[in-house]
């Protein structure tokens, strides 16, 4: 597919993340430039490019993982130590990751020692993680398992109280839970993959609707994935599991619980430079109130990549056949020129998106009808794109990275808050364009990076145009680092402009007030022999900011968190 060498794609180490304060993946991510994560209710998501979370696809290894059911990967599921690095790719990549990556991809890369983490942190928050690595002539094992816990009862300002007047209240049933593991069997020859995971969590509902703040919920995640070489062919096989179990000890009459499963198989195989790829699957997804769907998949791609006219080019097409949705083609071609200090390139692709059972049935319990859906197609996603960098030897390493983007979304599968049927729908047309940019200073013990992206989001129904709900027009962030003797200081900032949060005409009334967080941390390193022990202590927050990245529900003002990690 259309790699990070091809386009506006960032690259960020874990070990350099937790320098800075990241000791979770939710906060890793959150560092990343271009990125909008979105939490509620205990879950992890994120926004790439204006895209809703559905529109993003997150893989580990190259492992798919989306929920079946609800389109969605809970990065919170993911223990940080299993890891090595993350790479963010906003746009469309139908070759690399098939149907979903409307918005783009968050590749996660896993790791290869022994690790260990503690921390504590405000709120009740406690998180143990660790992971064991043993290599036994060309087989390597690494386990990773990850426990968390947190009362996460955080005191806001209730400004949508039924009284009219802001409260000053406390979040209420807001706890957590969570187990994760993680097993890898890697030969040269095959390399199979297993995580499982399984949360408790409290549902507190909106501000403004507190009639679910008793309900609780424990959501199991598992996993499977093999790859085998057989000549010069590459087979593999996976599975996904989704398991939710709701619980409303007020009205017993709305518990319920939902199962989906997917199987997949797939074989690739290069036959004269071309990447051959071919798969087929099923998905079967199951609820207590008799909702079933089941689904058959199957789909076939060809990749090439060579080198013309000074060019690198990398070029294929993709035809995915859904039950109930036809059949979808898709294309990308991205073609770039390299020189030792700049890269410049442009990038066109398609993509497509199914609808979930979520978008079916689960956006909202106050729904009043269910809409048939037809899948959401994005005809057209481009960028041009540009990368420079001093030459080796200058005193301060200096890179600019930009990016002219767009794109073009038929029938996009958009759910209105506070429309009649709390229903999602397709809109005729959904349009974006603008511009991304990042600069990245080093020199001496100063080390310096910030991005911002500039978004004209909007939907169009026939001759009516108004602006794509939670997507930013303006937002940035930025990094600071400086080494201090044997102390690393770190402050990182995020920038969000304002949000309208309803489908409508721009109007204060039906914004989210534009916001500005800074975390700080204080960082030591220190030799244990063959090893090294890592102790950060960080303040987010740290300006005791009010803000919503998804209406009626507050994040936490400032808090704090101590983590050690050690590397034998």
């Amino acid at each position: 597919s259309a790699g990070p060498g091809t386009r506006n794609a960032v690259t960020l180490s874990v070990d350099s993340a937790r320098a800075i304060g990241a000791s979770s993946t939710g906060a890793l991510v959150a560092m990343l430039p271009y990125t909008f994560p979105r939490s509620a209710r205990g879950e992890v998501s994120l926004s790439l490019r204006g895209a809703r979370r559905e529109q993003v696809v997150v893989t580990l290894d190259g492992l798919p993982l989306t929920d079946p059911a609800t389109g969605l990967a809970d990065l919170a599921d993911i223990p940080l130590v299993a890891l090595d690095a993350v790479t963010v790719s906003p746009g469309s990549d139908p070759l690399g990751v098939g149907p979903g990556a409307a918005g783009g991809v968050l590749a996660l890369q896993s790791g290869r020692g022994s690790i260990g983490s503690l921390r504590f942190g405000a709120f009740g928050d406690v998180a143990s993680e660790a992971a064991f690595t043993h290599t036994r002539g060309d087989v390597r094992v690494r386990v990773a398992a990850a426990y968390r816990t947190a009362r996460n009862d955080f005191p806001f300002v209730n400004t949508a109280s039924t009284t009219g007047t802001e409260l000053n209240e406390t979040r209420v049933n807001n706890d957590v839970a969570r187990a994760n593991a993680l097993v890898q069997l890697q030969s040269s020859r095959a390399h199979i993959t297993l995580l499982v995971s399984r949360a408790a969590l409290g549902l507190v509902g909106p501000v403004n609707v507190r009639d679910y703040d008793d309900d609780r919920s424990t959501t199991t995640r598992i996993f499977a994935r093999g790859t085998a070489q057989a000549g010069s062919t590459m087979l593999s096989a996976s599975a996904r599991a989704f398991g939710l179990d709701y619980r409303d000890p007020v009205r017993p009459q709305f518990n319920s619980d939902a199962q989906a499963s997917v199987a997949d198989v797939d074989a690739r195989r290069t036959v004269g430079g071309v990447l051959l790829h071919i798969g087929a699957g099923a998905d079967r997804l199951r609820t207590s109130t008799d909702v079933t769907q089941d689904r058959a998949r199957g789909f076939a791609s060809a990749v090439q990549a060579r080198r013309a006219f000074g060019l690198e080019w990398t070029g294929g097409a993709r035809a995915d056949a859904i039950g109930g949705s036809g059949i979808m083609p898709s294309f990308s071609l991205a073609a770039v020129r390299r020189t030792a200090r700049t890269d410049a390139g442009v990038r066109v692709a398609q993509a497509v998106r199914v609808p979930t059972l979520y978008d079916l049935y689960f956006a909202s319990p106050q729904r009043l009808t269910v809409r048939a859906l037809r899948a959401e197609r994005v005809v057209f996603d481009g960028e041009v794109h540009a990368r420079w960098r001093s030459p080796d030897g200058a005193r301060a390493h200096v890179s600019l990275d930009a990016a002219l983007v767009q794109r073009i979304t038929r029938d996009a599968i958009i759910w209105f808050p506070g429309n009649f049927g709390w229903s999602p729908a397709n809109v005729g047309t959904e349009t974006l364009r603008g511009v991304e940019a990042r600069v990245t200073l080093a020199r001496g013990p100063l080390d310096f990076s910030a991005w911002g992206t500039a978004y004209e989001p909007e939907l169009r129904f026939g001759t009516l145009r108004v602006p794509t709900p939670y997507v930013p027009s303006f937002a940035g962030g930025a990094v600071t680092r400086a080494q201090l003797g044997a102390l690393q200081f770190s402050a990182s900032n995020r920038w969000l402009g304002p949000r309208p949060f309803t489908a409508g005409p721009r109007d204060p009334a039906f914004t989210l007030s534009s916001v500005a967080l800074l975390d700080l941390t204080l960082s030591t390193r220190r030799s244990l022999g063959r090893g090294d022990a890592l102790l950060a202590a960080s303040l987010d927050n740290a300006t005791n900011r009010a803000w919503q990245s998804v209406r009626g529900f507050p994040a936490p003002g400032r808090s704090w968190s101590v983590a050690i990690t050690i590397r034998p």
